[in-house]
């Protein structure tokens, strides 16, 4: 075979990888998901997306997802797992270092899951609560009791009342404001159960209808652990990018959450 076939051959070889090598570039650009990002400086309604339970496993995906559509998350995090498992330390960090999440206290112990003993001592649960500061270095003032559905958001309050009454010495004594949920992306196992235009519906439903603690905000809860499973990934991105594409929306952090009696709330 003379000199000239083989740049010939030579040179169709390269033609052809750097095709498929394009062709690889696109199609991953072409399924990897961009974030939407609209001006609503006048938008009616406020959602704040947050999570609970964190850093677990299922932690590093949901870092993943809010960098990727570049959401603004606030996560409410539990200590005692990251002190006896180093390996979530990682996730840990991913949280500290992303600029579009906001890290509230969640307890140090989540109550061992025995809620109504944990209640019963208010001071117990302060003391809990700030164990889980200072370990986890939180700086933030927003905070979600483990295991109940309680506000204490400036003057207005709601919740089962051993667990409110901690609260409000949480509140009084180091200046936290306890952030309940209107809506929740139930889960089996840690497969969430809708899809994501029935998510988008309900949420969309609760606001119109006035039915959230404050008029036009609505806080939506989640779980880490969830996000170990790929239904729950993708159900989650697109409900970020059906919020994100509607003009009506905005999404922020719970740290933007209306704290004063101005804001008008509804009865549930």
């Amino acid at each position: 075979m003379n000199r000239k076939v083989l740049i010939y051959i030579a040179l169709f070889i390269l033609i052809i990888d750097c095709a498929l090598f394009t062709y690889k570039i696109y199609q991953k650009e072409k399924h990897h998901p961009k974030p939407i990002h609209k001006v609503k400086n006048h938008a009616k309604y406020s959602v704040y997306l947050t999570s609970d339970d964190g850093p677990l496993k299922g932690s590093k995906n949901l870092n993943e997802i809010i960098e990727t559509y570049e959401v603004p998350m606030s996560l409410f995090l539990v200590g005692k797992p990251l002190s006896s498992d180093e390996d979530l330390e990682p996730n840990f960090i991913s949280y500290k270092n992303n600029s579009y999440a906001l890290l509230g206290n969640h307890s140090f112990s989540h109550a061992n899951s025995r809620y109504k003993r944990y209640y019963k001592n208010p001071e117990n649960v302060e003391n809990d609560f700030i164990k889980n500061k200072e370990f986890l270095e939180l700086n933030s003032k927003v905070a979600r009791l483990p295991g109940r559905n309680v506000w204490v958001v400036g003057d207005r309050t709601k919740g089962e009342p051993n667990a409110l009454k901690a609260a409000k010495l949480l509140a009084k004594d180091y200046n936290y404001s306890f952030y309940g949920w209107d809506y929740e992306l139930r889960h089996k196992g840690n497969k969430v159960t809708l899809d994501a235009k029935s998510h988008y519906k309900k949420i969309k439903e609760l606001l119109k209808n006035q039915k959230t603690f404050t008029k036009n905000h609505i806080v939506i809860l989640m779980h880490d652990q969830m996000f170990t499973n790929p239904t729950s990934q993708k159900v989650l991105g697109e409900l970020i990018l059906l919020l994100q594409d509607d003009e009506e929306i905005k999404l922020k952090k719970i740290d933007k959450y209306p704290l004063t009696s101005i804001a008008s709330t509804t009865k549930n």
